[in-house]
This record gives C-alpha cells, sequence and structure tokens, in this order.
C-alpha cells in the first residue's frame, strides 16, 4: 500500500474515532435525560480502503415509543378524571362529616323532632329555622362549587388548546429543520430530540399514530382519526366561555366545542376524534360528568322542596304559594327545575330576619296570628315529609321510592362509588404507563456500555495514529532526515 493510501486510511480512522467519542460524551451526558435518543455512529469500508462514516442513528423503539404515549393519554385522562371527582365527592362531603350534605339533612330532620316535641320553646324553632338555612346552604354550595369546576374545565381546556396548537406549529417548522439539515447527521438528530419532546406533549393530551413522511418528517394523526398535521399544521379552534353556569351545556351550543380547520368534530363518546387523553376527559367532565352530577342535585333539592309544598301538609299555603323550602322565594315549578339547587332559600315567612315569625313553623307559613303554643301537629306532619316516601320526578332515579335522607345518602355515595371505580381504573392504566416507561428506560443510555465503547474508540484511534507515526518515521529515513 501506498504512503499515501496509508495515511488516507489512518485520517479517516481518526476521524470516525473523534465522530465516535463525541457521540459516547454526548450520551454519557444525557444518561439521566428521558427524552434522548441514544446516538451511536453507522460506519462502512471504503472500496480503496479506510471506513466511511455513513451517519448518526438514533435509537428508538417506535413501537413502545407508540404504546407508551397512549399509555401515558390513557393515565392523563383518568387522572384528570379522577381529581376532579374526588373534589365533587369533597364537596358532598362524609356522610358522618360535620357539614357533610348527609349530616345536614340528619341535622335538620333531628331539630324538627326536637320542635315538635316542645312545640311551644320558639328556641327549638329556632334551631329548626338554622338547620333549614344551613341544609339549603350546603345545596347552594355544592351547585356553585360544581358550576365553578366546569368554569375552570372550561377555561383550562381553552389554555391547552392553545398549548396543542403552539406544539403542532413547533413540529411543523422541527420537520422543515430536520429535512434542511445534512442527512443522519448529529444535528438533525438533536432536532428529533425536540420533535419527540413536543410530540410526547401533545400525545398526554391527545393519543396519537405518528406517520412519517419524506426527508425525516413526519405527519400526526389521533388514534381516532383526526389529521394534526400532514406537512403544515391543523388548527384547532375553541372558545373558553369565562363563566360556565347549570343551564349551559354543549348540546345547547351555549359552551363551545372544538373544531378542527373549521369542522366541528365530537370530543368525547364513542365518536371522539380525541378520544383517550386528558382534553377528552375534560370534555366528557364538562359537558356529561358534572351536568349529570348537577342534575341529581337538583332533583333532590326538587324533591326536598316538594315535601314542603303539598297544601296537604299546610292547609294556609295556597295555589301558587311557596313552602318552607323556596326556588328563590317563590313556588316551585317543574319547568324550572334546572339550577333549582342554587336557588334554594328558606320562605320569608318564618324567618325573623326578612320579617317573618318563628312560629309560624308551628301554626302555618301563612297564618295571620299564632295558635295554641302546644300544637305540634303541623310539626310532626314536616316529619312526615322528610321520613316519607316521595316519588323522585326527575334524574336518574325518576320514579323510586324513597325518603329525603335515603335519597341524599344514594347521592352521595354514587359519586363515592363513581370515584372509586375512577380510582381502580387509574391504578391500573398507571400501573401499565410504569411498566412501559420502566421498558423504555432500558433503551436509554447504558453508561456501562458507553464506556466500553470509549476503550474501543481510543485503542482504535491509537492505532491510526500509530499508522501515521510509521507513515512519518518511513517517510523521515527515505528523505534522509535525520
Amino acid at each position: 500500500m501506498s504512503f499515501s493510501g496509508s495515511i488516507s486510511n489512518a485520517l479517516s480512522g481518526l476521524r470516525a474515532s473523534s465522530l465516535a467519542a463525541e457521540l459516547v460524551s454526548s450520551n454519557l451526558a444525557n444518561a439521566t435525560n428521558e427524552d434522548y435518543a441514544v446516538r451511536n455512529i453507522s460506519l462502512s469500508s471504503r472500496s480503496y480502503g479506510g471506513v466511511q462514516v455513513d451517519g448518526v442513528l438514533r435509537q428508538v423503539n417506535e413501537p413502545l415509543l407508540g404504546e407508551w404515549r397512549r399509555a401515558g393519554a390513557d393515565t392523563a385522562g383518568l387522572e384528570t378524571r379522577t381529581s376532579y371527582l374526588a373534589r365533587v365527592d369533597r364537596l358532598l362531603g362524609a356522610p358522618d362529616e360535620a357539614g357533610s350534605l348527609s349530616s345536614l339533612m340528619t341535622r335538620f330532620e333531628s331539630s324538627l323532632v326536637s320542635a315538635a316535641a316542645r312545640p311551644d320553646l320558639p328556641i327549638r324553632q329556632e334551631i329548626v329555622l338554622s338547620s333549614a338555612r344551613d341544609l339549603a346552604g350546603a345545596f347552594k354550595v355544592i351547585s356553585t362549587g360544581v358550576q365553578d369546576l366546569r368554569t375552570e374545565i372550561d377555561t383550562d381546556i381553552g389554555r391547552l388548546v392553545g398549548e396543542v396548537n403552539a406544539s403542532l406549529q413547533q413540529i411543523v417548522d422541527l420537520n422543515r429543520r430536520i429535512g434542511s439539515a445534512q442527512p443522519d447527521g448529529i444535528h438533525s438528530q438533536s432536532l428529533s430530540d425536540l420533535r419527540q419532546t413536543e410530540i410526547d406533549r401533545i400525545s398526554e393530551l391527545v393519543p396519537l399514530r405518528v406517520l412519517p413522511r419524506d426527508n425525516g418528517a413526519v405527519a400526526l394523526v389521533s388514534t381516532s382519526g383526526a389529521v394534526l398535521l400532514d406537512g403544515t399544521a391543523a388548527e384547532l379552534e375553541f372558545t373558553a366561555s369565562g363563566v360556565v353556569t347549570e343551564h349551559m351545556t354543549l348540546q345547547d351550543d351555549l359552551v363551545s366545542g372544538i373544531s378542527i380547520d373549521g369542522v366541528d368534530i365530537p370530543v368525547f363518546g364513542d365518536n371522539s376524534r380525541l378520544k383517550g387523553g386528558r382534553l377528552a376527559a375534560m370534555f366528557e367532565l364538562r359537558d356529561e360528568t358534572l351536568v349529570g352530577y348537577q342534575g341529581e342535585i337538583d332533583a333532590l333539592a326538587r324533591n326536598l322542596v316538594e315535601r314542603f309544598q303539598n297544601s296537604g301538609l299546610d292547609p294556609t299555603i295556597g295555589a301558587g304559594d311557596a313552602g318552607l323550602l323556596t326556588d328563590g322565594g317563590f313556588a316551585f315549578a317543574a319547568t324550572d327545575e334546572v339550577g333549582i339547587s342554587r336557588r334554594l332559600e328558606i320562605n320569608a315567612q318564618v324567618d325573623p330576619e326578612a320579617g317573618g315569625a318563628l312560629w309560624r313553623l308551628r301554626d302555618g307559613l301563612y297564618a295571620p296570628a299564632p295558635g295554641p303554643s302546644g300544637d305540634g301537629a303541623l310539626l310532626l306532619g314536616m316529619i312526615d315529609a322528610l321520613k316519607g316516601d316521595l316519588p323522585v320526578a326527575s334524574g336518574s332515579k325518576a320514579g323510586l321510592v324513597a325518603t329525603a335522607s335515603e335519597l341524599t345518602s344514594m347521592l352521595a355515595s354514587g359519586i363515592a362509588t363513581d370515584l372509586t371505580q375512577g380510582e381502580d381504573r387509574l391504578s391500573f392504566a398507571s400501573a401499565r404507563s410504569a411498566e412501559l416507561t420502566e421498558q423504555r428506560l432500558l433503551d436509554g443510555v447504558d453508561s456501562d456500555t458507553e464506556l466500553q465503547k470509549l476503550m474501543q474508540i481510543e485503542r482504535a484511534y491509537a492505532a491510526n495514529a500509530k499508522v501515521l507515526q510509521i507513515v512519518d518515521e518511513m517517510l523521515d529515513v527515505l528523505m534522509g532526515v535525520t
């Protein structure tokens, strides 16, 4: 072999060793970076001798990465759902917790029993008024809390949609830069890492399929078929409402759904185009789960109002008159049930602060004057009204016959059951996601392997350097250089 050939071969080996050492250094520096893909140098033999650097390869297990992303989306959706169910559960409180809806219902019932035993004592009538006011206040707090959660979700959806749009534009830019970078070069691999991070960020919100395109670019399609990026990015459009109330639902077009490039898409349920991630879970919570809970709370409030609005209970109640519990101070109308729990108020006729009188709890809400102080018939009738089996007029339990306490317990236990089931599903999804994360980390940087590579690189570098040294010495001999 000629001197020039030997020098060329050795220099190609030195260049390859230098690049390989640089990759090992990069790998070791990112050993704890979960978003980093291990780099390996790709080499081949040159036909005229030496080695040729074919490129830099990112070590990525695409099927595993796809499964990990989908598992992460499932977990994120279930985490979102479970966290909001837990907050609704706290609004109602545990049955044995002071201030819970169940305990306040029990306290109200007990106050009526106490007042009926001594109808002549104003202090006991005062306790009835106080317990009834606390019960009505609890309904207001729960209803307001549910709508505050819907408002919070609505605001967060707007923020997340903005983040998705920003990430999609970033991926479009990275696709362009990767396509214009040196093929399989170090720079393009770093850009691919950045793109993978952006895709991971979107996939938590919307489960994705990543499809390869020419020049290293990728397209993104949701697992349920919505094209989010293919060459150009789709634009997701959503308008936050600011404040969401009981009457505002997606079905009535009073809150915003999502459109992609101007086309409205289903956002939750079996036909959802975003199914499986955090965004779909938030829409389901805002437009189905929490709307359903609000309906159940309103149904219970209506049932409670109707128990005391019956003229058979209190003969002083005339047509169009409100009972002890009112709809914002007025009689309840069945056509205006939505939001009744937030409008629940005590009849001003029995409230001294509103110009009423406590004795009307004993003698009739609209009685013109006090009756016999020892007559507890009306108070006993109120107890029977609470403990009696009254059919539920609306909600998922429509037609069910139960007492007020039983219905209250059913509402609380139903939400608690939903929460428990959600936590069980989340536990399974989290375990699956953790297992896939562990498998993914096994494909990450192995420090021992990289150090072994470095030792091999050092030997190859030394060998090529030795060739150059020998050629140099031989040239010195031939040229008579001492």
